[in-house]
């Protein structure tokens, strides 16, 4: 790390800190995935939903806890009358 980064870097909050570490990791993956030149285009649409629904990233839409509104809440739209 250059000497200037350094100090950059101690300048930062915690979690600005933890930005750039999160940043550093997908340019680190980011270089390892040209290497292998893998390009999403190489990846089949069905592949692809395979992995998003794998990840488990979504999860959490199927929790009761999230089932927070009902047919029943807010209010009626009122469209304005055309002129």
């Amino acid at each position: 790390m250059t000497k200037k980064l350094a100090e950059l870097f101690e300048q930062m909050t915690a979690e600005e800190q933890a930005e750039i570490e999160t940043f550093a990791l997908f340019l680190i993956t980011r270089r390892k995935l040209h290497r292998q030149k893998l390009l999403t285009d190489d990846i089949s649409i069905q592949e692809l939903m395979h992995l998003v629904e794998s990840a488990g990233s979504f999860d959490w839409l199927a929790s009761e806890a999230e089932d927070v509104y009902s047919l029943k809440d807010g209010d009626a739209v009122k469209w304005p009358k055309k002129s």
